[in-house]
Formats: C-alpha cells, sequence, structure tokens
C-alpha cells in the first residue's frame, strides 16, 4: 500500500513529534510519500520558534518532499498536482494554514483522490469566529475524518453536522529517550531533597492551559515538601504569572525553566517528578505533552476538558476545570496515591502505543475505496 501524507516533520515544527512517531510506525507496513513545508509561519505568529534543532530524518519507505511555503500559492498547487497516491491522509491543526490546505486538498479533491483529515483541534485553541470560518472550510474537503477520542467525536459531530465517516484513534505516546542518571542524582542537581514532593507542568504556556490555577492551587496545597516547576515556552509575556507566584507567597518553592528544553532535559523532569499536572481551562483536542507523561509512567492530574481524561486511570484524577478547590484535591491525591498510580499507568500504555496506532490507521486505509 502507498499513501501522501500532509504534515511536518524536522527541522519545522507544528505536528512534528506527532507525525514523526505515526510515519515511523506506519512506515514498517506501507510506502508513504509525505508533503512537509520548508517554511510553516512567520515568526512573530509563534513566539517558541518554527524549527527544532533536529534534522531532516531518512526514514525506510517515506519519500520526503518539503515543497510547501505559507507564503507562496503555487508552491500550494504544486504539492496538490504532485500527489500519485489515491488516499491522501493530511494532518490539520491550525487556522492559519487553512489557504494552504484549501488548495492542496481541492486539487486533490478534484483529481478523485481519497482525503482522511485527521482533525487534532475541533476548534482553535484561541476561539473567534473568524478561525472557526477558516476551520470549517478545511473541514469540508475531507471524505472522512479522524479524531484522537470519543469525546472529540461527539464535539465534532455537533460542531459540523457531518454525515461523513468519524473514526478515533487514539494519540499515541510520542518516545523521547528517557535519562539514565539516577533519580537519586537528578533530585540533587535540581536542588531538591527526597523528601521533597515535586509537580511538574510541561508544555507551551498559554492562556487555555490554566497555569494560573495551577500556581493558586499548588500555593493552597497542605504540604510544606511540595516544589512546583513550570518548564514551557511563554506565548505572551510571563509578567502575570511571576505576579501571581509573587502573590501567592511560593517564590522560594517554584523552579521556572522558560527557555527552549532539549529531550534530555525533558527526560529529566519528567524522572525527578513526583505529578505531572496539566490543568487546562478548555481543550478540543488531544495533548503531545500529556502523552509524555505516559510515556516516563508518572501519576498525573487532568481537568475534564478534550480528550486529558483518556490520560489516567483513576477518575479521581479528573477534576473540574478553573477549580482551585478540585485541582488542590487531584494533586494531593496523586501525592498521596503515587506508586499504585505510576503501576496504572503502565497497564494504560499499551492502548496509545504507536504500534497498535499504527495499525488502526492501516485498517482505515484498506476500507476506503
Amino acid at each position: 500500500m502507498r499513501i501522501s501524507m500532509i504534515s511536518t516533520l524536522p527541522p519545522i515544527k507544528g505536528l512534528t513529534p506527532y507525525t514523526l512517531t505515526l510515519v515511523k510506525a506506519l512506515a514498517e507496513r506501507v510506502e508513504i510519500d509525505f508533503f512537509g513545508f520548508k517554511a510553516l509561519y512567520p515568526e512573530f505568529l509563534y513566539p517558541g520558534g518554527t524549527r527544532t534543532q533536529d534534522p531532516e530524518p531518512v526514514i525506510p519507505n517515506v519519500r520526503i518532499r518539503n515543497l510547501l511555503t505559507w507564503y507562496n500559492p503555487f508552491s500550494w498547487l504544486w504539492a496538490g498536482v504532485s500527489i500519485r497516491t489515491d488516499i491522501v491522509h493530511a494532518q490539520w491543526w491550525s487556522w492559519f494554514l487553512a489557504p494552504v490546505y484549501l488548495v492542496v486538498l481541492a486539487v486533490a479533491r478534484l483529481r478523485r483522490k481519497r482525503v482522511i483529515l485527521t482533525v487534532h483541534n475541533v476548534n482553535p485553541h484561541e476561539r473567534a469566529w473568524w478561525k472557526r470560518v477558516l476551520n470549517s472550510s478545511v473541514l469540508r474537503l475531507a471524505s472522512e475524518y479522524i479524531v484522537h477520542n470519543e469525546g472529540n467525536r461527539e464535539l465534532f459531530l455537533k460542531e459540523t453536522g457531518t454525515k461523513k465517516a468519524v473514526h478515533v484513534i487514539p494519540h499515541p505516546i510520542i518516545g523521547i529517550d528517557g535519562s539514565t542518571v539516577p533519580r537519586d542524582e537528578l533530585r540533587s542537581r535540581y536542588g531538591y531533597t527526597q523528601a521533597h514532593r515535586v509537580v511538574l507542568y510541561f508544555g507551551n504556556i498559554r492562556d487555555y492551559k490554566g497555569l494560573d490555577v495551577l500556581i493558586e492551587a499548588f500555593a493552597a496545597l497542605d504540604n510544606p515538601e511540595s516544589r512546583l516547576i513550570i518548564a514551557g515556552r511563554p506565548w505572551k509575556n510571563f509578567d502575570h504569572y511571576a505576579h501571581l507566584i509573587d502573590k501567592m507567597g511560593v517564590g522560594l518553592t517554584v523552579k521556572l525553566f522558560l527557555e527552549f528544553i532539549s529531550n534530555s532535559q525533558v527526560a529529566e523532569l519528567f524522572k525527578l517528578a513526583d505529578v505531572v499536572v496539566f490543568p487546562y481551562k478548555e481543550f478540543d483536542a488531544s495533548s503531545g505533552a500529556g502523552s509524555l507523561a505516559l510515556q516516563f509512567e508518572k501519576a498525573t492530574v487532568v481537568t475534564d476538558v478534550g480528550g486529558l481524561p483518556e490520560l489516567v486511570s483513576d477518575p479521581k484524577l479528573v477534576v473540574r476545570p478553573s477549580d482551585v478547590r478540585s485541582l488542590v484535591g487531584g494533586i494531593t491525591y496523586a501525592l498521596n496515591n503515587q506508586n499504585r498510580l505510576e503501576g496504572e499507568m503502565v497497564q494504560l500504555k499499551e492502548k496509545f502505543s504507536p504500534e497498535r496506532i499504527a495499525r488502526m490507521h492501516l485498517e482505515l486505509y484498506s476500507t476506503m475505496p
């Protein structure tokens, strides 16, 4: 079997971690013509930068053609007419790329290609009516859809009213190499004792991700040994959060890592943490950062939005969004039951293994006319 895929791979960011994981797993059983980007966004739209430090990968059975640029419509047309396979699988995540996808997919449909669209965000993260219009214009070009969980499927059907097939295929675990440094040594290196209980927030810092709620909840924890790590690039000025940390009087117990974090340091932060928290206020997708908590088998607290509840095994770890008291209860429960919860995460990992996710995609491809 041979398919075409549209997304991003290193050195471009976007959906690179997800796509690289999926493509590697799929390429063991299918040939892929990959259409990627040379330029993804204007830099002012993406405070975290648009390029990784990783080179373009070499993957057996994958032909990578980075043709697309956000500013050149001729590259969009060229990609559309260059597709040679009957099945086109496009990863869709950003309203800004709507013109690119509209042209590429419209040309593909005119050439009678079957288009599968994996919808990573049912609604744009920062919502506005014109973003929703751009989003829905791309959605109309698909033959069938993939979303990552049942909640997303229900929301997608409600939002679009589509009669086309909507398939649920989970977000795979995005694997990075673990740290070989002993945990005790890591604790000492980062300034923690073995008595400290370390809570980790990881991921880009954006309004909808609820870091302000977590800071207030952390300040309310009834545990003098609790410590908080905030690791991720702010999309806006961090002053609001810095002021809140000072206001809540927890400055001496919070460590900040607000610049680029290498994979090796990511692995260290997850290894030394006791609990990982995703306190999102609203969310209509699945979390790549959340998949890292699964990979590292960490007790995890999430809010009841999007696909986050599927990342945990115990309903007491799912708390109400924007509710400080509820979040305090979830973190306290996780800290008190850490060993059991980590064991349950080991069992939960299989559901999100890249190999299983690849098999589900291949089954879908094989059913398309």
